[in-house]
């Protein structure tokens, strides 16, 4: 029995040693690699506080808010820092829930997608998100279920008629790029009511605010072939208004790394991309290109000069890893929100969403003012030269990022008053002057925007509003505004 007492206690001795040589070696292995798989004791004390999170609701909100009475009535944009902006949004949102539940919808109606031109012209409260978000979203966002009674493949684009039903109920209209469904439902309790719509609309014609038509109240041919029937346009009034300048730059500690005492901006910088995890990463500039680098074995950062952020993920991805696409972008708003500082001055928006083989890709666009900020074609300054069309663009499976470029500036409204020329006509002469290849029979417009665009630069730029012209296809056409000509 002696014996086996003490072969037991060998056996216990030696389990010891081992396990302290193994957690001794990947503390050496830590420290000398900075971040490899031998890490993982660390990450399992630290993985439950690391990890936080995301309210994807908070993303969820729409390009933008249009308020008419009707044809031939002024079509307002509601801006995010508008009065209205909240209670409508807060409003559209309970609706959204009373049809992914299909609670309380009494009625339903489905038509094709030319329908959804006479909504427009009718008195209306109209929804309009960059990207059609899809019911699986559309629950994820407002942390609801939602049933097939929800006919739609999601939402495009939604119009509230307050005043269009009869009694206790009012009429929605969701356009999801193919087709708008009809639903009739109960006012929300405690929501606005009809005469909350109105007063809302009534208090517009008192606001000097700009206002717009769209364009089926005057263009009817081939409307819906080759033309949105609610592009906003202006046909009416002064053919001038005025706008501020941009001013755009690289984040100021982008800026100072290349300075001589700039190893707090390094730190500083390395807190912000890199979080809790900074001290598992080498860090370097390449002195040749002026790239700030962080990178352990598993994930690469490169900022360069012109405050471009790339990352990559540098293990090969399973394809059972896509999963979802709400986890997915779960783990692409995370990604996102632990790095907002790097950014500063200007609204981040979803812009698209493009299901991928073996992942989903994601894009973001800013807003300064509710004016877009646009690249287009915007130059990487890698070796690959790619041309990045958005902000932010990130590729994603349910597990985690996989790339992202993210397009680092900081904007601020500039000192110049700028009288634009912002006539519909105009615009038109002048697209067709610029770009001699387009045919007139072919040309097709989805969408027309205001912007300031931003080209590939490392110094300070004044940005000017543009014209932003989307085709059916998807290609961009950029057309500067013309300016008031100096009085004599």
């Amino acid at each position: 029995m002696k014996w086996l007492g003490r072969e037991r206690l060998k056996l216990y001795i030696l389990f010891l040693l081992i396990l302290t040589s193994f957690i001794q070696v990947g503390i050496l292995w830590y420290y000398q690699n900075r971040g490899v798989p031998t890490n993982f004791l660390w990450g399992f004390f630290y993985k439950a506080q690391r990890e936080t999170e995301y309210d994807m609701g908070d993303a969820f909100k729409p390009y933008r808010i249009v308020v008419s009475e009707g044809f031939e009535s002024p079509h307002w944009v509601i801006k995010e820092n508008h009065e209205y902006f909240k209670p409508l949004w807060n409003d559209a949102k309970a609706y959204i829930k009373y049809l992914l539940t299909d609670k309380n919808v009494t009625s339903k109606e489905e038509y094709g997608k030319e329908f959804w031109g006479d909504v427009v012209l009718k008195k209306s409260f109209v929804f309009e998100f960059k990207t059609c978000i899809s019911s699986e979203l559309l629950a994820a966002f407002l942390n609801e279920k939602w049933v097939s009674g929800f006919k739609s493949e999601g939402i495009y684009k939604m119009a509230i008629l307050p005043s269009e039903s009869t009694g206790k109920n009012l009429n929605i209209y969701v356009f999801d790029g193919d087709k708008v469904n009809k639903y009739v439902v109960p006012f929300v309790d405690k929501g606005l009511s009809t005469e909350d719509y109105d007063d809302i609309i009534a208090s517009l014609y008192d606001e000097n605010i700009e206002s717009y038509s769209v364009i089926k109240e005057y263009v009817t041919n081939y409307v819906y072939q080759y033309l949105s029937p609610d592009v906003l346009i202006v046909a009416q009034g002064p053919k001038y208004r005025n706008y501020k300048n941009l001013i755009c730059n690289v984040p100021e500690k982008i800026r100072n790394i290349q300075q001589p005492n700039s190893s707090q901006d390094l730190d500083d910088i390395a807190k912000i991309v890199l979080g809790e995890d900074e001290d598992d990463y080498i860090r370097s500039i390449d002195v040749y290109n002026k790239t700030i680098a962080f990178q352990n074995l598993s994930n690469m950062y490169r900022i360069y000069t012109d405050g471009l952020l790339e990352y990559k993920y540098l293990h090969g991805v399973n394809s059972y890893e896509k999963g979802s696409k709400v986890e997915a972008l779960k783990r692409v708003l995370e990604f996102i929100n632990h790095r907002e500082k790097l950014v500063s001055g200007v609204d981040v928006y979803l812009s698209g969403i493009v299901e991928q083989n073996g992942y989903y890709s994601f894009t973001f666009d800013y807003k300064f003012n509710d004016i877009a900020v646009s690249f287009n074609e915007y130059t990487v300054n890698n070796k690959d030269k790619n041309k990045l069309n958005h902000a932010i663009t990130v590729d994603a499976n349910s597990q985690r990022v996989l790339s992202c470029y993210w397009i680092l500036k900081e904007f601020k409204t500039g000192r110049e008053n700028l009288m634009l020329n912002v006539k519909f006509e105009s615009l038109f002469d002048d697209i067709f002057n610029l770009y001699k290849d387009i045919s007139i029979k072919d040309f097709s417009v989805k969408d027309i925007n205001m912007a300031y665009e931003v080209k590939f630069s490392t110094e300070s730029q004044s940005l000017e509003p543009v014209w932003i012209v989307e085709t059916m296809e998807g290609k961009r056409y950029v057309v500067p505004m013309q300016k008031k000509p100096p009085e004599v």
